[in-house]
């Protein structure tokens, strides 16, 4: 059964593979078996996920704000970015 476990180091890097192409079926039970045991590496995975759903949301067809913050959030970021340019 000691082949199964994985490192954090290694599932958090096949985590990130898995988001840009399929594993084997052995890397895949590796990563669910660890899952099951580390809370950590399951929030690094709901992140991951988090982050791609945000950077999948393609706003650029139009100059509004993205939603997912709040106005005050887009106004103060704006604020800032733009007095870093000054």
């Amino acid at each position: 059964m000691r082949h199964w476990l994985f490192s954090c180091k290694k599932i958090t890097a096949l985590i990130s593979l898995s988001m840009d192409k399929e594993l084997s079926l052995y890397q895949r039970m590796g990563i669910r078996f660890h899952l099951m045991m580390c809370v950590l590496c399951r929030r690094y995975r709901k992140q991951l996920f988090f982050i791609r759903s945000i950077l999948d949301h393609d706003d650029s067809a139009d100059d509004q704000p993205c939603k997912i913050l709040p106005d005050d959030a887009h106004r103060r970021i704006k604020k800032k970015l733009d007095e870093e340019q000054e």
